[in-house]
């Protein structure tokens, strides 16, 4: 009877275990809901289109409203709060819950498949490392080679230029900016990354975290591809959004019943537009639509390659967004995104029509008008950077034909960014560290219907709140500076409403009081509180001993590439820049110092031997001072002197060997350099000012040591 027993059990046992997948996690930046074409969307997007075929996608999918909290809580099954990424790594505040990266004693999923027995690959953008430790002299703790990763090739901070990326190699910045647009250059190092990996370890399973510069702005494609696009919006937003539901409907992604909501606050009627703008607005979004489809094409290349080597059938490949359509281009959109960051302030329709041919290539720094983004959430309330449906419900796509039989269908459980690492680990067959939140969602890869195990998830960005519980929703949207405690919550039921149109709370106030009681369980749960309703203000809060904050700071060369969290922090300050020269050549050239590039900054340098200044406000005015007489053969010092004056603008004088030869005012201020580094001898990525191209190096004269003295930064 026993050898019986064992005979069976040998039977129904498989006869091998099956090989771990490899693991491809692809995560797009700010792509809203409807935009990729197998949501409905009027873009562009084969690759993931094709993949959504054969495998399944989600309806009821959310993230955090930002990116950094997102890829976050992807890496290590946890809400965002509790491993130290309230919000993204610009605005860490210091707090328990904001530290501006993921806590290092968190495990990441990177961490979990190495020790697996996984090379572990992260390509693209990080935005993990809090700002200063964005240089040499840092520790690696929250670079990816720190948290898991056997090797990096991407940007660190929240975007860059596709046209002039910032790029790094493990640690290593990467020399020169590229050649080709950034989005290739992703694809190219992914490709080597599988090919090296495949060529000298072909018996070890591969994870892939692929992380595009798409769709964040600026948005930049090649003039014949965008050339294709032209046209295509015309017909506006509002018409935009009213097709793209009824596409969602008939692929079932949306019930039949759901209506769109009003427009959002701020959002004009196409209609009602100026042609002009129109035109404008049209522009900007077949911009966005001819970038995404070129970052389609190279997601599309990594996707031939594991084909063609025969192992895609056996990679989970897993496609998501980090949340909702942005909303940065404010209304008229921008031709400069970085005008936003460096000013406070937004493009009017008018700067972009005076740009408008030069949109998309490396000239612009665009990003759309807000209309857009409404039609990219379509059906969803809001945007990016809030706890509404618009803000955290997004695309997910999964494809593994081993496990995935029911290709090309849809899956309707409530499942949330947490969920994905446990649903990676139990494919990979490995252990889950203690502390995850999520819960894998592999069991709706085979049962459609299977109820969601998901039942509670808190939301919580910039002192917006939400809390979702069995098929409820209580959410707040919070004006900044105002109490919490007297923000309104609403109330939707979204079994039956599911993009928030309906607010039920003077309805079911019980039930509200019931969510608002869960909100506050999960918040102390998952180490919410401080709550902290800046943004910007938030913007560097760098610490009293931080090396850019020192009234004096001394450089010698070779210095170049430092991020504005370790970079002179001028803010509000008057300051001075003394360099040291030796002139060995009559018409000596390039940057002395600067700082920022061709959408903001300021720049010391030579132009055929004449020391010249240049202060860059966002593109929008240029004020530049220039010695009357160029430079003699040997030492020199040249010193520039900046005083910030009230209620505006800053008086600026420009000394060559302790005198005088140039003063000029400039009407206007940065409240913030930003996106580009601050160099010495060079000026890299984009250049300050038309008067050199960039990298700028110094030639014909040697760079001695750089001095900047500033008075106390303002309260």
């Amino acid at each position: 009877m026993r050898r019986l027993f064992l005979f069976i059990t040998i039977l129904a046992a498989p006869l091998f275990a099956a090989a771990p997948p490899n693991v491809l996690v692809v995560l797009w930046d700010d792509i809203g809901f409807a935009q990729f074409g197998c949501y409905g969307g009027p873009l562009a997007t084969p690759t993931v289109d094709r993949l959504a075929a054969q495998g399944l996608r989600y309806s009821n999918f959310h993230v955090a409203p930002v990116c950094s909290p997102t890829r976050a809580a992807l890496l290590t099954g946890r809400n965002p709060h509790a491993v130290g990424m309230a919000t993204i790594t610009e605005f860490a505040n210091g707090e328990r819950n904001s530290r501006g990266g993921i806590d290092p004693a968190v495990p990441t999923l990177a961490d979990q498949l190495r020790a697996a027995g996984y090379g572990t690959y992260a390509v693209g953008k990080w935005h993990l490392t809090p700002m200063t430790e964005l240089n040499t002299g840092a520790t690696s703790r929250h670079w990816p080679t720190g948290r898991g990763f056997d090797h990096f090739f991407g940007f660190m901070s929240g975007e860059t230029n596709p046209w002039a990326p910032e790029l790094f190699a493990d640690r290593t910045r990467v020399a020169l900016p590229t050649a080709q647009h950034g989005e290739a250059e992703l694809a190219d190092r992914a490709i080597q990354f599988l090919a090296e990996h495949r060529a000298t370890a072909p018996a070890k399973p591969f994870f892939l975290y692929l992380a595009p510069m798409a769709g964040h702005a600026p948005h930049h494609a090649a003039a014949e591809r965008l050339a294709r696009w032209r046209g295509k919006f015309d017909s506006g937003w509002d018409v935009a959004r009213e097709e793209t539901l009824a596409r969602q409907k008939r692929l079932g992604l949306i019930p039949p019943h759901v209506a769109l909501p009003p427009r959002n606050p701020g959002v004009k009627a196409w209609a009602d537009l100026p042609a002009d703008e129109r035109r404008l607005f049209a522009r900007y979004y077949e911009t966005f639509a001819a970038f995404v489809e070129f970052a389609d094409e190279q997601l599309g290349r990594v996707i031939a390659f594991l084909e063609r080597t025969g192992q895609l059938d056996n990679t989970l490949v897993i496609v998501a967004s980090d949340n909702g359509a942005s909303p940065e281009g404010g209304p008229e959109g921008m031709w400069n995104e970085v005008r936003l960051f460096t000013t406070g302030t937004f493009d009017r329709a008018a700067d972009g029509l005076a740009r408008l041919d030069s949109l998309a290539g490396p000239t612009s720094y665009p990003t759309y008008p807000t209309g857009w983004t409404m039609a990219g959430n379509t059906p969803f309330r809001l945007t990016k950077g809030t706890a509404h449906e618009g803000g955290t419900r997004v695309p997910l796509i999964v494809r593994w034909p081993a496990r995935i039989r029911d290709a090309g269908a849809i899956r309707h459980q409530f499942h949330h960014i947490v969920d994905l690492m446990p649903t990676v680990l139990e494919a990979a067959g490995a252990p889950e560290p203690a502390g995850i939140a999520g819960a894998s969602l592999a069991y709706t890869w085979a049962e459609a219907a299977a109820p969601s195990r998901r039942e509670t998830q808190y939301t919580e960005i910039y002192g917006h709140r939400s809390i979702y519980h069995r098929g409820w929703k209580a959410v707040t949207f919070h004006p900044p500076g105002k109490p919490f405690a007297e923000d309104r919550w609403e109330l939707h039921d979204l079994t039956n409403d599911p993009n928030e149109t309906r607010d039920l709370a003077a309805r079911e106030p019980a039930k509200l009081a019931e969510l608002i009681a869960v909100w506050d369980r999960e918040a102390a749960a998952h180490d919410v509180l401080p709550l902290d309703d800046r943004r910007a203000a938030r913007e560097m809060l760098l610490p009293p001993e931080a090396p850019g904050r020192a009234a004096r700071i001394v450089y010698d060369e070779p210095v170049s590439g430092l991020h504005k969290g370790v970079a002179p922090d001028l803010r509000g300050r008057a300051w001075t820049l003394t360099a040291d020269l030796a002139i060995a050549a009559p018409r000596a050239h390039g940057a002395i110092a600067a700082f920022g590039g061709r959408f903001a900054g300021w720049s010391l340098y030579l132009r055929e031997g004449t020391p010249c200044f240049t202060y860059n406000y966002a593109g929008l005015e240029r004020t530049v001072l220039v010695s009357p007489e160029p430079l003699a053969a040997g030492k020199h010092t040249v010193r520039v002197a900046f005083s910030p004056e009230s209620p505006s603008g800053a008086a600026i004088t420009l000394a060559v060997d302790d005198r005088e030869v140039a003063r000029a005012r400039a009407p206007r201020t940065l409240v913030l350099v930003t996106h580009e580094t601050f160099d010495l001898g060079s000026d890299l990525y984009t250049p300050v000012t038309e008067d050199y191209a960039s990298p700028a190096r110094l030639t014909g004269a040697t760079l001695g040591r750089v001095v900047i003295e500033s008075t106390p930064r303002p309260p």
